[in-house]
């Protein structure tokens, strides 16, 4: 059965993450994704436009390649000539730079007027960083990651080590399309979508990472952000994480640690002594974690979990694939490809009920689909050979 963006087609120049994940789950929620690539390929190919290593592999799955150097003059013609019948044309290029290679918004709006513009940079359009290079981790500092790293029990800051904010990036712009092709559907018409990597991930950290500067003529109303709850603590074999928030869930850590007679004791047995208390709060979580060190991991996650408590062994990559819940799930999908062997992804995480997404199974080389879909866009044999011939694709 078809996926819900079967018929959709999307035009997709862009590289790394932000833009090439967004695109990557819209190819599998059933839309056709033409990606478009210079004849040396996607930075993160590595200067190697064979090469489909995993970074590249865990966003460009299941696209076709088309490979068009951008800088020759009639490149923008061939590109402009299937935007005509795209429903998306996706670039994160920095300010100004998709226009002066003749595939900027206007161009694009001229080709096709219903379609689907979706630009993504680092900081916006214009203001004062607007032509810096943005990396996630540079974003990661300026919308407060880094310092939100910090709690009572770990109190320094550090970078999420991760692409976390190029993801948050990819996934709003995701949804933003497709509510953009659902307007489109009613009436709407085409339409730009501008997206900065700060605006989204400034958005991503803000319902709990910004909580306490929520109110701000009320600074005192969060004293305890929900992350100074959080609790990464050593066992006698490993370590694991858990979270209290709620009363039933302080009375539960009591029953898991065998310590009932804490039940009857107001000074340990109110869980608002969080929130109102910090230097109680830091003593009661103190105290609690060095109980833990005295279990085995699978012990005390058993208590705890017995007790309804959040709770998990922090786990090596390696043996995340090898979870039970993971394995129970069918997160993890493994199928071979023809050159790079067996290859292991998650498969797309929302089960639509009548029209599923699929993991679709193909990684392109650069360039590797150049002629056959220009072929499909109208270009004969010969045409094709005179853009080769010109150095306009490859």
């Amino acid at each position: 059965m078809p996926g819900p963006l079967t018929g959709i087609r999307i035009l997709d120049l862009s590289q790394v993450v932000a833009g090439p994940l967004a695109t990557m789950m819209l190819a599998e929620q059933g839309a056709e994704v033409f990606k478009v690539e210079s004849p040396a390929g996607e930075t993160i190919r590595l200067g190697n436009p064979e090469q489909l290593a995993g970074l590249f592999a865990n966003n460009n799955r299941g696209k076709r390649c088309l490979s068009v150097d951008l800088t020759q003059d009639g490149a923008a013609a061939v590109l402009l000539d299937m935007a005509a019948t795209c429903d998306v044309f996706v670039e994160n290029f920095r300010p100004g730079v998709a226009a002066r290679l003749g595939v900027g918004y206007d161009e694009v709006r001229a080709a096709s007027p219903d379609i689907i513009y979706c630009s993504i940079n680092g900081f916006g359009n214009d203001g004062p960083y607007s032509a810096r290079p943005a990396l996630d981790p540079v974003i990661q500092a300026l919308t407060g990651m880094v310092a939100g790293q910090a709690s009572m029990s770990l109190p320094f800051p550090d970078l999420i080590r991760t692409l976390v904010a190029d993801k948050a990036t990819a996934y709003t712009a995701a949804q933003a399309i497709t509510a953009a092709l659902f307007a489109r559907d009613r009436g709407a018409g085409g339409q730009r979508l501008d997206l900065a990597m700060l605006d989204a991930a400034m958005a991503y950290f803000w319902p709990d990472g910004m909580s306490d500067h929520t109110h701000p003529d009320d600074p005192g109303a969060a004293p305890l952000r929900a992350c100074d709850l959080y609790q990464l603590v050593d066992t006698s074999d490993g370590k694991i994480v858990y979270f209290i928030a709620t009363q039933g869930q302080l009375e539960g850590i009591w029953r898991a640690l065998g310590k009932h007679e804490y039940l009857e004791d107001p000074d340990y047995n109110d869980i608002r002594i969080f929130g109102a208390d910090p230097a109680k709060a830091i003593a009661a979580s103190m105290m609690i974690n060095e109980m833990i060190g005295s279990f085995a991991t699978a012990d005390i996650v058993e208590r705890m979990a017995v007790n309804e408590i959040p709770c998990a062994p922090v786990l090596e990559r390696h043996e995340v694939v090898a979870n039970e819940q993971v394995i129970h799930n069918e997160t993890i999908v493994e199928w071979d490809h023809p050159t790079m062997g067996r290859m292991r992804q998650p498969r797309p995480a929302v089960h639509f009920s009548a029209t599923p997404a699929t993991i679709r199974t193909h990684l392109g080389t650069t360039g590797e689909h150049t002629d056959e879909i220009l072929a499909e866009f109208g270009h004969g044999a010969d045409a094709i050979a005179r853009l080769r011939q010109q150095g306009i694709v490859a």
